[in-house]
């Protein structure tokens, strides 16, 4: 479990989400954004969940074998019934898919807090794809996916203070800073300091 603290509150960044919830494939003017599968986790594993340099600013620890992945893309991946219904879950992660080369790079989504009753959003990508606007670009289509499909009207993010290209992401998706914590890593080994913010979706981000 992990857990991050602001002022002397502390969440619970997984939880159960009280929503019932419909499988969706998401489409952007340049990327394609489907629910992972478990043939995903060696790509994932080589691309972006084993690069430390990836996991520098955030609470998981970076993969160390293709076996993490495989565990990692068996709590993602999305769960249905017999009738082929999706099951109540905690999260809505997708991998991030480019439609000109079917090339998958990333991840990203809404993970449920239980304590703060909402969403928070989280993200990563292969360096060799940073700074070309794609999670920008996938953020906003689930963003709108939250609020047009799912009804949800408010999201949360936090980010660790030297992670400067998540703050531009969460300012160019329009979310609101909320103030500073602490962030700690998701074996309790180390804290660090973070920044938090929120997103009323009431309006769409531009």
């Amino acid at each position: 479990m992990h857990y991050t603290t602001f002022g002397n509150r502390e969440i619970s960044i997984l939880g159960r989400c009280p929503q019932p919830r419909m499988t969706n494939i998401l489409e952007t003017q340049r990327l394609l954004l489907r629910p992972l599968v478990l043939a995903d986790a060696e790509t994932a594993f080589r691309g972006w969940t084993g690069d430390p340099e990836v996991s520098k600013y955030v609470s998981w620890l970076p993969h160390r074998s293709i076996d993490d992945a495989i565990e990692w893309a068996q709590e993602v991946t999305w769960k249905h019934d017999a009738a082929g219904n999706v099951l109540k879950s905690d999260t809505f992660i997708w991998g991030f898919v480019l439609k000109d080369t079917h090339e998958l790079f990333g991840s990203g989504g809404l993970i449920w807090e239980d304590e703060w009753n909402l969403y928070q959003v989280g993200y990563n990508i292969m360096k060799s794809h940073w700074g070309c606007g794609y999670t920008t670009e996938a953020m906003r289509e689930i963003l709108r996916y939250a609020a047009a499909d799912l009804g949800i009207t408010r999201v949360a993010a936090s980010h660790a203070k030297e992670n400067i290209a998540s703050a531009k992401v969460l300012e160019k998706l329009g979310f609101a800073y909320e103030g500073d914590g602490v962030s700690f890593h998701i074996d309790g080994a180390r804290s660090f300091q973070s920044r938090r913010y929120s997103l009323k979706l009431d309006s769409p981000a531009d």
